[in-house]
């Protein structure tokens, strides 16, 4: 118990659910009494873009982290590589675990 021999879950005041206070909107607020449509919320920081910002003053476009691909060292193969430097066609998969399977494991060891 928390606060009045209740949990956070049921001894927690409500959030007060207020409108935007521009003329003639019904959005729910956000920041500073407004919606985020009316500038409630900031926009991307990325220089000409005119997104929201979603976390770290960019919006999701600009704020992802780009994963880095690399193809298959084996040499003369040009394909994706998943696993220790290699694709799954050299290697880069784990087999079935099931006695005397050959397939790819996909999920839990198991194809």
């Amino acid at each position: 118990s928390v606060k009045g021999g209740l949990c956070g879950k049921h001894g927690k005041k409500k959030r007060k659910i207020c409108e935007c206070s521009s003329e003639g909107c019904t959005n729910i607020s956000v920041s500073g009494g407004v919606c985020g449509k009316h500038g409630g919320r900031k926009p991307c920081s990325s220089e000409g873009c005119t997104s929201i910002s979603v976390k770290g003053g960019l919006c999701g476009k600009h704020g992802k982290k780009k994963r880095k691909i690399c193809e298959c060292s084996s040499e003369g193969c040009t394909n994706i590589s998943v696993s220790g430097g290699v694709c799954g066609k050299h290697g880069g998969r784990k087999p079935c675990s099931s006695e005397g399977c050959t397939s790819i494991s996909v999920k839990g060891g198991l194809c």
